[in-house]
């Protein structure tokens, strides 16, 4: 697989859930993928630059769920932290954290898993 890494990816990735196997989440480019229609809508992922750089090890994740009228509805950004080996953890404000895992990034593809 020619330019697959396991970096964080940038920009914003939708979930493409009937491509999903085995505990894997498989999202695509918002922009650039053509969805087949959803009765069930799709989580957004945003990924951005926080205060330094993503390789600085910088990052923060914005997720979006389907609203009420089906636009996006964006939760709390949440900070990324890399734990090495394309593990990184979400803390939010609480405290809290949850830890996911880029199986693969590429220019068309981003699967992660979820612990």
């Amino acid at each position: 697989m020619h330019g697959m890494t396991t970096a964080l990816p940038s920009g914003s990735w939708t979930h493409s859930f009937e491509e999903d196997a085995d505990g894997i989440e498989v999202y695509r480019p918002t922009a650039t993928f053509a969805f087949p229609p959803s009765r069930k809508g799709r989580k957004v992922l945003e990924f951005g630059a926080g205060t330094g750089s993503m390789e600085g090890g910088e990052a923060t994740l914005t997720s979006m769920a389907p609203g009420p009228d089906d636009r996006p509805l964006a939760g709390p950004s949440t900070r990324l932290r890399p734990l090495g080996m394309g593990r990184y953890a979400l803390g939010d404000a609480s405290g809290a954290q949850d830890v996911i895992d880029i199986v693969e990034a590429t220019p068309d593809v981003l699967r992660l898993a979820r612990r």
